[in-house]
């Protein structure tokens, strides 16, 4: 009798943990999707962090996707976690933009740019194989920004730009590193 009761109780227990398996499954299905940003580390996590607040703030509210800030330790870092897919959106340097195409056959786009910053500076850019329309998207909240809107004034003065225009090809490629 006692055995019963301990494959009855075993088998419950499979049971249950089958179920709980089965519903977080189901829930992690339907997450809320997370656009996961980060920049050039030229400055301590927190003051990145502040300056990028306004941005990823209004960002949100355009593409109407959760932002997430992710701080990397250096160029090579923000490279591989861009092509490693951990990473979905990020504020590069040329000679780390070109890289990052050269590594990844050329899935590595370029999408703004701060007016000015037409000779080998940084770029907003994300993988080709991000969704079109949230690209289009993210494009399209950059370039709406406009310095005469007191909420845009504090985000451009932040990332040091007058505005932002489409990106233009970075000037000085460089190749990947062995």
């Amino acid at each position: 009798m006692q055995r019963n009761e301990s494959l009855i109780r075993l088998r419950n227990l499979f049971i249950s943990l089958a179920v709980f398996a089965a519903l977080a499954l189901y829930a992690s299905s339907y997450a809320e999707p997370v656009l996961r940003v980060s920049v050039m580390p030229d400055e301590s996590p927190p003051v990145l962090r502040r300056k990028l607040k306004p941005l990823t703030d209004y960002l949100e509210k355009k593409v109407g996707t959760k932002i997430e800030f992710r701080p990397m330790l250096d160029g090579d870092t923000l490279v591989r976690a861009l092509l490693g897919h951990k990473l979905d959106l990020v504020w590069i340097d040329g000679a780390n933009l070109a890289r990052a195409e050269a590594l990844s056959n050329g899935k590595v786009v370029a999408l703004v740019q701060r007016a000015g910053d037409h000779a080998d500076d940084h770029r907003w850019a994300v993988r080709t194989d991000m969704d079109a329309k949230l690209r289009q998207s993210l494009v399209n909240a950059f370039l709406s920004l406009n310095r005469n809107n007191g909420p845009d004034r504090e985000i451009l003065d932040l990332q040091r730009a007058v505005r932002f225009i489409p990106a233009e090809p970075a000037a000085h490629p460089v190749l990947p590193n062995p």
